[in-house]
């Protein structure tokens, strides 16, 4: 078998839109749902069996965007001038290009292809194009400078004042500047593509325009290279339908101004509504947008598509994890998003342990602990012990602990004897010296995405009189052990089943800090986050966590809300 070439080898297939979203809210490929205004055109049949014809198109837009026609190149879609423009202006293995990252992953994916050495700038935390970065990266050297503006998936824009600098500066590179959302942004280098010469701007009907199956495209640039495209250029890579679809629609251009305007304003209120519903998000500048899900962003998607409302999960892009990128549609189709986004948080919940997880214990729980097995046995214990059992798992619950650790002493004393002595000391100590883990603030913002329980191995009498009044507002429900007294606690599941059952939800996240918590969570069909502290992450892992977070400020991170 006769192998491709390294490059190719060493890279994975694109990825487009899946199959069989036709009959759904396709809100997840930055499409205009609204799509082609009326019936596309047919081309009659003597042009069918003909190869396009540009001219008449190329005069068109050459008027409507106010540039030289020789300056226009058509490309089946912006995609097609993407791969040209790194075809031609790259030599393999010998050619440095500059990108941004996360972006479109075309961008990527074409300059891999032709072996260049990418130099990839990675956004700020703001999700914007990191300007000072990537001026460093082209001061290295490069022949070829590619960003989306606005940049998918962030909406992240560049400065066209940075980039005629750069153009400038630069005068050996060239840079390429993908505008498929410049309809939405209202942002344009367009009018400047070609002088400077090293400035290519590329243009798709696919979005605004709602050409997306039609495939038209268009690189702006100087006319040497516009040459230099044209010589790698497919032959008649644009069809007739796609040219005379376009025809019709410059007829009017206005009609497309209105459009992206309208679908904008839509999108502000498709905004102010998630908002409201406590999720996070990141704007952007055109048209979608990114909603913060943190370890809710796959089981969001997996919930939509049941309902025939798609979106994209960006989680693979280390930058992106836990990201859930949406694009704005008709009012129907953002007002069906919505309701899936209130049935969402019907149906999940999240669930908190207390003692370790949102209390911190280590002063009084376990001070009782050490208290009634020094005093019962005359043997303290020893640094690490009573951790040490819990890792063992079935031993969650304090007054078991204390039992065990006096059993293996060689001093039994019956449990309800063990747990009133060690209550009386408890309460002795709790108000004083126990404290909230996780924000009273934080909980708050949780409390608006999402339906706030919790489930503790406390009794009433341990819970009531130290945090009744401060947490009973914050959650939906807050159970103690002797609320289900006919059922076993963890690590049995009953106790999750029961409540889940009561409120009517299927599943969510239980957080905890013990094997118990763990196994019972998962046991139950919750997903099991562990908090460190008690135990190492690792325990928490061979426990059955899903995933552990090192602190509880990690909590608003694996669960964003505002």
């Amino acid at each position: 078998m006769i192998e491709p070439r390294k490059s190719v080898r060493d890279m994975a297939a694109y990825r487009p839109p899946l199959e069989g979203r036709r009959g759904s809210v396709r809100l997840d490929f930055n499409e205009n749902t609204a799509g082609y205004p009326g019936e596309v055109p047919l081309v009659p049949a003597g042009e069918a069996a003909t190869y396009p014809e540009y001219d008449a198109i190329l005069g068109r837009l050459s008027a409507h965007w106010g540039v030289p026609r020789e300056r226009i190149l058509l490309t089946n879609g912006s995609g097609e001038a993407i791969f040209l423009i790194a075809f031609a202006y790259i030599e393999p293995g010998a050619g440095a290009a500059v990108a941004s990252r996360p972006t479109f992953a075309l961008i990527p994916h074409f300059l891999h292809a032709v072996g260049a050495r990418l130099v990839e700038v990675p956004e700020t935390p703001a999700l914007e194009f990191d300007a000072e970065g990537i001026e460093r990266a082209l001061s290295a050297g490069a022949r070829l400078a590619l960003f989306a503006s606005p940049d998918n998936p962030t909406g992240a824009v560049l400065d066209p004042g940075h980039v005629l600098r750069w153009c400038a500066r630069f005068p050996d590179t060239l840079f390429a500047i993908d505008e498929a959302y410049a309809e939405y942004a209202g942002r344009t280098l367009l009018p400047r593509a070609g002088d400077p010469a090293n400035l290519v701007v590329l243009r798709t009907f696919s979005k605004a325009w709602g050409m997306a199956g039609l495939r038209l495209g268009a690189a702006v640039g100087h006319p040497d290279v516009v040459d230099a495209l044209r010589r790698v250029r497919l032959p008649y890579s644009v069809n007739a339908a796609a040219v005379a679809a376009a025809l019709r629609l410059l007829d009017d251009p206005s009609g497309v101004t209105e459009s992206a305007r309208a679908l904008m304003e839509r999108k502000r209120g498709l905004l102010a509504g998630i908002a409201a519903r406590g999720w996070p998000l990141h704007a952007g500048n055109a048209h979608f947008f990114l909603l913060r899900a943190g370890l809710e962003a796959g089981a969001l998607c997996a919930f939509c598509r049941d309902r025939g409302v798609l979106l994209r999960d960006r989680s693979s892009s280390p930058e992106l994890r836990g990201m859930v990128r949406v694009n704005a549609g008709t009012a129907e189709e953002n007002r069906r998003f919505l309701d899936c986004l209130d049935d969402f948080r019907a149906e999940r919940s999240l669930v908190f342990d207390m003692d370790g997880t949102l209390v911190e214990t280590s002063r009084s729980f376990d001070a009782a602990v050490a208290e009634v097995v020094a005093r019962r046995s005359g043997v303290p214990l020893e640094p690490g012990e009573l951790n040490r059992l819990r890792a063992e798992g079935g031993f969650n619950d304090d007054w078991d602990a204390a039992t065990e650790l006096l059993r293996r002493r060689g001093t039994p004393l019956p449990w309800a004897q063990v747990s009133r002595e060690g209550v009386a000391h408890y309460l002795s100590l709790a108000r004083s010296v126990e404290r909230l883990k996780v924000s009273v603030e934080t909980l708050k913002r949780l409390g608006r995405r999402f339906r706030l329980f919790v489930l503790t191995g406390r009794t009433r009498q341990e819970y009531d009189p130290v945090w009744g009044e401060v947490l009973d507002p914050l959650f939906e429900r807050i159970y103690c052990r002797d609320d289900f007294p006919d059922l076993p606690p963890k690590p049995a599941p009953d106790m999750f089943r029961a409540m889940m059952r009561l409120h009517g939800f299927a599943g969510g996240s239980y957080v905890g800090d013990s094997v118990d918590d763990m196994r019972a969570a998962a046991v139950a069909g919750l997903r099991p986050v562990g908090l460190a502290g008690t135990l190492t992450a690792t325990i928490l892992l061979e426990a059955g966590a899903e995933v552990v977070l090192d602190s509880p400020e990690r909590i608003e991170e694996a669960f964003p809300a505002q």
